[in-house]
């Protein structure tokens, strides 16, 4: 096989197994969705079966034996890269019997039902043998391919490569020593009243919002669709067709505001990546890490700024004009800026955000390693919160039932929203001194967000990984104390403390 051949033999088995993508995440995105509640053992079954062929066709000896091939072959820099990436997946999955991977995949499908299920009824009770049915499985799934790593750092690995307990250690253990004690001063100063937030705000007029604010962002209906589901989430389809939902919460007004700016911060990743990658691997398989980086920096960075609201207060305010019309911008953006304890992470504010991280991360070491007592796990998870928070939650739904990664299959994926919240941290750092980003926003000129965001960082998909796009971006390596100073700085200003 010459360099040509295999030029397009890569390229026709991208093709095939993108297909396979395609036709999978968009059963899924419609069963998340819009699909009919009753057809969903129906759809996971034949959801599992295309997973198998995917594992099939992928897996095939000779098609391996190719790629292989490739990487001893002397490529341009992208092809190199590209065949890199797919002998990593291929580590993996060449590994896994193909009925143990099919039928992982539908007990993923029937947990996802099942816990969506139990989250409405606040039902920890049916959901509890699920969950440990998922560890049990994915314990059995991770061991066919971690080889010397344990299985946590196989999964965490997985989400953000190059991870491990070790460095996700020292890295909470910064967050625990700075920020528990400085969350303690917040919580002493006198507190910002958000009860405003907490009126009734119907869902319509929610959604009116939303258009407004798409709008602002420069949201594209020709390659963007927005959907409603119960945990927001982003699904890429292709370069040019990318979905994510919201949830709305009517005594919450900034929960879909926020939901929807965080999701679309993944939407605008892989809609500006470079065309010439469409087809490849490197137009996805961005890290989680990176992934979050992306949606953080929007919802945190760029939409809790005045800068931000100039643009957009006075359309949100006419949409609801009894609830505030007594609340100045001013007051608006010291209310979305708050500190308070919540049991919802989704909805937590930027300074106690990552504990809500560190409490996930803390019980998925104690998972995997067999050091919970799985039948209180839930108790568990209380007591943590209230270590930590303060706070301790009163039902499943708002506390051990809140998320959907762990119903997914989804372990080792909460670290990298902490982590990936710190990388947006630098790459903030640096496109403020690139461009005047308050200007920007205020002038209604949300695309130089955009511009410097595709220039810098989405047109590459995962051609370059975090590491290098610090070094090429900001010109330094991670460093979790600029996210945490920058935390500290803006609630010292915020609550007026020393």
């Amino acid at each position: 096989m010459n360099k040509e051949e295999a030029l397009s033999f890569l390229k026709a088995y991208e093709e095939k197994t993108n297909a396979y993508h395609l036709a999978l995440s968009t059963m899924s995105f419609d069963m998340a969705t819009i699909a009919p509640k009753d057809g969903a053992d129906y759809r996971i079954k034949m959801m599992s079966i295309l997973e198998g062929e995917y594992l099939t066709y992928s897996t095939d000896p000779e098609n391996m034996k190719r790629i292989e091939a490739m990487a001893d072959m002397e490529l341009d820099e992208l092809s190199a890269k590209a065949v890199k990436q797919h002998l990593m997946q291929l580590k993996e999955i060449r590994m896994i019997p193909k009925d143990v991977y099919m039928n992982y995949q539908e007990l993923l499908g029937k947990s996802n039902v099942l816990w969506e299920e139990c989250k409405k009824n606040s039902d920890w009770e049916s959901y509890k043998k699920m969950l440990a049915d998922v560890i049990t499985a994915t314990r059995s799934y991770t061991d066919y391919y971690r080889g010397d790593l344990s299985c946590y750092n196989a999964l965490l690995d997985r989400n953000e490569p190059g991870m491990n307990i070790e460095k996700y250690d020292a890295f909470f253990k910064n967050i625990k020593d700075r920020l528990l004690p400085f969350i303690k001063k917040v919580q002493a100063a006198d507190q910002i009243d958000t009860s405003v937030l907490k009126q009734h705000y119907p869902q319509e007029d929610q959604e009116k919002v939303m258009e407004d604010l798409k709008k602002f962002m420069n949201f594209d209906p020709n390659r963007c669709y927005m959907g409603v589901s119960v945990h927001p989430f982003t699904s890429p389809f292709s370069l040019k067709d990318v979905r994510l939902t919201t949830a709305y919460r009517e005594n919450a007004l900034t929960s879909s505001i926020f939901s929807i700016i965080h999701e679309y911060g993944h939407a605008q990743y892989m809609l500006h990546v470079d065309e010439k990658l469409e087809g490849s691997i490197l137009a996805g398989n961005m890290s989680n890490g990176m992934h979050e980086s992306q949606s953080r920096l929007l919802e945190n960075f760029i939409a809790r700024t005045k800068a931000f609201w100039s643009c957009n207060y006075e359309t949100l305010k006419n949409r609801f004009p009894q609830q505030l019309k007594n609340v100045s911008i001013d007051e608006f953006v010291l209310m979305i800026n708050a500190s308070s304890a919540s049991f919802i992470r989704t909805e937590a504010d930027e300074l106690t955000y990552p504990l809500h991280i560190l409490i996930r991360y803390e019980l998925e070491k104690q998972l995997f390693n067999g050091e919970v007592d799985f039948e209180h796990l839930d108790q568990l998870w209380a007591d943590k919160y209230e270590e930590y928070l303060g706070i301790r939650p009163q039902n499943a739904a708002e506390g051990i039932l809140q998320d959907v990664h762990w119903p997914q299959g989804l372990f080792g994926y909460f670290p990298t929203y902490a982590l990936g919240t710190a990388y947006a941290a630098q790459f903030y750092q640096a496109m403020c001194r690139d461009i005047d980003v308050e200007a920007a926003l205020t002038n209604n000129e949300f695309s130089k967000i955009t511009d410097w965001l595709t220039k810098n960082i989405h047109q590459y998909g995962s051609s370059k990984n975090a590491d290098e796009l610090l070094h090429d971006v900001c010109h330094q390596e991670f460093d979790s104390n600029i996210y945490i100073d920058y935390l500290i700085d803006k609630y010292s200003k915020l609550y007026n403390l020393d």
